[in-house]
């Protein structure tokens, strides 16, 4: 498995465990996510984040640019050879995404 398929596989786990779906996309070598919250209906309600996830698989390092409705929040820089980087990022997503964030207040 390499760096994008671990980084995402865990991404999405943590997600859909907060109740979103998860969407990416490849395109001229960038990797673009969306979180999206749908309704009851399954339609789009709104898309709490989005990021763009850049990595370097050959040094095992990269970093995700967070952005929101009002632009760009947050960076931040992970390496695979120390998981608390990773372990960051997901924590990160969950602060953001959670049920007590400012994403869930309507």
């Amino acid at each position: 498995m390499n760096i994008k398929e671990l980084l995402l596989s865990q991404i999405e786990k943590v997600v859909i465990s907060l109740r979103y779906d998860f969407l990416y996309d490849e395109e001229f070598g960038q990797l673009l996510c969306q979180v999206i919250q749908r309704d009851s209906v399954g339609s789009i309600e709104s898309t709490p984040l989005s990021f763009q996830i850049q990595i370097n698989e050959e040094k095992g390092t990269g970093r995700l640019i967070y952005y929101q409705a009002e632009g760009e929040m947050n960076r931040q820089s992970f390496d695979i050879e120390n998981p608390a980087t990773i372990v960051d990022i997901l924590t990160f997503l969950t602060g953001i995404l959670g049920p007590d964030s400012i994403s869930s207040r309507k």
